[in-house]
């Protein structure tokens, strides 16, 4: 494999992509002292990231402040791409460099085109970041997601027609994008889909 390994886990809320993400990083410190991982996520802790997190928070409705959201996202992506993910994939001293990254620019598209934005425009505002080896999609019913959510606080995008909206989003991400992405069926039990997962990465290790 190459000296560097670029791979993002996406989805809607309540998919479980987070303890995936967790998961993954432990299996592959597990499975060679030669992997340097770096586990990363967006909305980043940066000043635009923190932006975006109190917007998130304290907007109501879904619709609202999808031209600004996209804004804080590109520059928030370009903060974490320079001067995060990059320089680690770019490290050579004998390693091999593996960064997993919480939610990428797919969530932009499919976030900001369910607000309304052209799904157009906001590919060709992405088309500048590093396409990652391989990205996971995964996908439920907005209910079950609803459902695993129930008891924290909501944010301005956890609402059933919105969700509906954004999961068709994602689903269309393979047929816009030329990315390699999985759409994965995370409606299954966690050991199923880690499985899913970890197959594809093994191809690659």
């Amino acid at each position: 494999m190459a000296k560097g390994l670029f791979i993002v886990l996406d989805g809607m809320d309540g998919s479980g992509k987070s303890e995936m993400v967790k998961l993954l990083h432990n299996y592959l410190f597990s499975k060679s002292k030669s992997y340097r991982i770096l586990t990363t996520r967006e909305p980043t802790s940066g000043r635009y990231g923190k932006e975006i997190r109190k917007i998130l928070a304290s907007d109501k409705d879904p619709k609202d402040n999808a031209e600004k959201l996209l804004g804080l996202f590109i520059k928030d992506r370009e903060e974490h791409v320079n001067d995060t993910i990059m320089p680690f994939l770019k490290k050579t001293n004998g390693d091999i460099n593996i960064v997993i990254c919480d939610r990428y620019y797919y969530s932009t598209i499919a976030f900001q085109a369910a607000q309304g934005l052209d799904m157009k425009m906001l590919i060709e505002k992405n088309k500048k970041f590093p396409q990652p080896d391989i990205a996971f999609i995964m996908d439920l019913e907005p209910e079950t997601a609803l459902e695993r959510i129930k008891n924290r606080k909501k944010e301005k995008f956890e609402y059933m027609g919105f969700m509906e909206n954004l999961r068709k989003r994602f689903l269309e991400l393979p047929k816009v994008l030329k990315d390699n992405i999985k759409i994965v069926d995370a409606s299954k039990d966690a050991n199923g889909v880690f499985e899913e997962i970890t197959k594809e990465i093994a191809k690659m290790l």
